[in-house]
């Protein structure tokens, strides 16, 4: 029997699967609809016989609304409670016992319309939306043998020869076979960003081929690239319902029978106190009890968070969820790992340390040994050398696991880090353990040594400044020293640090950060594959590099796809933007009823279709001001 109520509970107008369907209407429903429009009027044109004209509405009213009956019944009896379904059939069947068929008729039309016209709105919406994240070419050039064929982007196979020419986009995650060419990210990470790719690259899908033809290999299928995944986890973000969402679900579970007994308080104050006939009295409670019904709010407020989660991605975050959105609305403070702040492959010479050369001297003379390298120590060296490399002072270069060996002038040059150097049985100083030195030895003695620091990304500072102007706190953990940690943090920004923070102690300072802030949301900004723990801690754990890495988009509940922060602060001013249009169309909605409620009890106009059409159309009218949240800058 629960099965069976569990199927009648799930019947209604939308696609349940294996049904044509109308921007996600059944045709069946739309058929039905017509139909019971044409009983409709066929009541009204008989009114002069009223028993056919009952018998007429009643069908009208059964047509339109069976399955809304139906599903009325299977949530009270399987969960014991009102559905705003009980409350539309309640309010037709009372229109019918005081005679007024024809509106009992015209609200189950006007309601199952109502779900119509919400469903005809967002599909039409959401397809604007998706198509401005999810842009890929609907035809693509792909190579079979020495032929090539035009198919669709959702025929490619991994391992496909694509041939993408200049204009085109890359329709799926790919790699570069042959050319060399400009591309585009700016769709995938959400900001202007070009980069020059060649053989052995990878492209992200959604990226635009910018200067010269290139032919690409497909690395995944289109539903398995990143984007892709990313739009779709975006499509399902309701899944875990905002806070404004789940208060409308509990008012819709809670409040019915409350509705129900106002509805009924207004009629018999109206009976008692006033001197209009019972039936006007009923009828005014009746509109009472209709526009108590939260079918408009269940829709609108939905999709306005859906809305911005399609916003947070098209400007390069994806946001799992509305809850989350929630969350990233109050946001309190953001927890950076140290590791993820710098560039990773560049460096800068922070000293030069010598006992037998000027250290200038030796620096020119490792720029000299070092130019041949294509290494980031290597070149972090040559460009901290301002003097210009005389190519003919160079004999010989060697490059070996470690280190480099060249002949300046005829002195032997060899360089390398302690292992490299320790190898070649050169005595190096037992007080330099920082990784990043690297030793200098002329002629198999040791001459110096010239000490590296990490960098930190590209617009990190920048990024920090903007996170701060949402009112987060930026904090940075990190493993390393003192002195290291504190020339990290001011070179990226941040105020406030911690050192020397082993994993362990890193669950504890995240939890002390959550402490401060106990209603404000503590994010932190990972990688997602070292530092889960850290992230599982947090209120919400950031993935960065999402498009390079499609691991990001399992580990984080917030997906940065850029490798840097940038976009987080979008992220968060669309989030706040979501929220604050959610309470408008909340406030606007809950208004348009309270309304209609004063209306029909101080007599003004008491029509239940005229009740139902106008909370419909408020209902269409909050999910198209949904989209104000792409119109307006964040």
């Amino acid at each position: 029997m629960k099965e069976i109520l569990e199927k009648i509970k799930g019947l209604h107008g939308g696609d349940s699967g294996g049904s044509s369907t109308w921007f996600g209407v059944k045709f069946e429903l739309l058929i039905r609809l017509a139909a019971a429009a044409v009983l409709f009027i066929s009541g009204l044109i008989m009114s002069s016989n009223e028993k056919v004209a009952l018998v007429l509405m009643l069908v009208s009213f059964l047509v339109a609304g069976f399955d809304v009956i139906l599903r009325a019944i299977a949530i009270a009896a399987n969960e014991r409670r009102m559905g705003e379904e009980m409350l539309v059939v309640i309010t037709a069947l009372l229109a019918f016992v005081i005679n007024c068929g024809y509106e009992a008729a015209a609200v189950m039309i006007i309601y199952q319309l109502g779900f119509v016209l919400r469903a005809y709105a967002i599909g039409l919406t959401r397809g604007t939306l998706r198509e401005r994240i999810d842009p890929y070419p609907a035809d693509v050039t792909v190579l079979r043998g020495e032929d090539s064929a035009s198919i669709p982007a959702d025929e490619i196979q991994v391992n496909d020869i694509l041939v993408i020419d200049s204009g085109e986009r890359f329709p799926v995650d790919c790699e570069i076979t042959m050319g060399t060419t400009v591309v585009d990210m700016t769709a995938v990470l959400g900001h202007e960003y070009q980069e020059e790719l060649s053989e052995g690259k990878f492209v992200n899908a959604g990226a635009v081929n910018v200067t010269s033809e290139v032919r690409v290999r497909a690395v995944r299928e289109l539903n398995d690239s990143t984007s892709t995944r990313a739009a779709e986890i975006a499509s399902r973000g309701n899944e875990l319902p905002s806070a404004a969402q789940s208060g409308i679900e509990r008012y819709a579970s809670l409040f019915a029978p409350f509705a129900l007994g106002i509805g009924v308080i207004v009629a018999l104050v109206l009976m008692i106190f006033t001197d209009i006939s019972t039936e006007e009295a009923i009828h005014r409670g009746l509109v009472v009890l209709l526009v108590s019904c939260p079918a408009a709010m269940l829709a609108a407020i939905p999709f306005t968070y859906l809305s911005g989660l399609f916003r947070t991605l098209y400007n390069g975050v994806l946001v799992k969820n509305a809850a989350l959105l929630d969350s990233l609305s109050r946001i309190g403070a953001v927890v950076f790992d140290k590791d993820d702040l710098l560039s990773g492959n560049e460096y800068r010479v922070s000293a030069v340390k010598s006992d037998r050369l000027d250290p200038n001297v030796l620096l020119k003379v490792a720029a000299h040994a070092a130019v041949g390298s294509k290494s980031s120590k290597a070149v972090s060296i040559v460009n901290a050398y301002e003097g210009i490399i005389d190519n003919s002072m160079i004999q010989r270069f060697e490059e070996f696991d470690g280190g480099i060996a060249a002949v300046i002038d005829g002195v032997v040059i060899t360089m390398g880090d302690r292992v490299a150097m320790n190898r070649l049985n050169v005595a190096v100083p037992e007080d330099e353990e920082d990784p990043l030195t690297v030793f200098m030895a002329l002629n198999g003695r040791f001459a110096g040594c010239i000490q590296l620091a990490s960098t930190v990304k590209a617009n990190v500072s920048s990024s920090i400044s903007a996170l701060e102007t949402t009112g987060a706190d930026c904090i940075m953990l990190s493993s390393d020293s003192e002195e290291n940690t504190h020339a990290l943090a001011s070179a990226a920004g941040i105020r406030e640090y911690y050192s020397q923070c082993m994993p362990i102690d890193r669950l504890e300072k995240i939890q002390e950060i959550k402490e401060r802030f106990p209603v404000n949301s503590v994010l932190y900004v990972g990688n997602g594959v070292t530092d889960n723990s850290s992230m599982d801690a947090a209120d919400i754990g950031v993935c960065l590099n999402g498009a390079a890495n499609a691991t990001s988009l399992q580990a984080g509940e917030i997906v940065v796809m850029d490798s840097v922060a940038d976009a987080l602060c979008d992220a968060v001013d669309t989030a706040k933007l979501t929220k604050r249009t959610a309470r408008i169309s909340l406030f606007a909605l809950a208004g348009v009823k309270l309304l209609l409620a004063l209306l029909s009890v101080f007599g003004v106009t008491y029509q239940l279709w005229f009740a139902g059409m106008v909370d419909v159309l408020a209902g269409v009218a909050a999910i198209l001001y949904s989209t104000y949240i792409w119109a307006e800058k964040s």
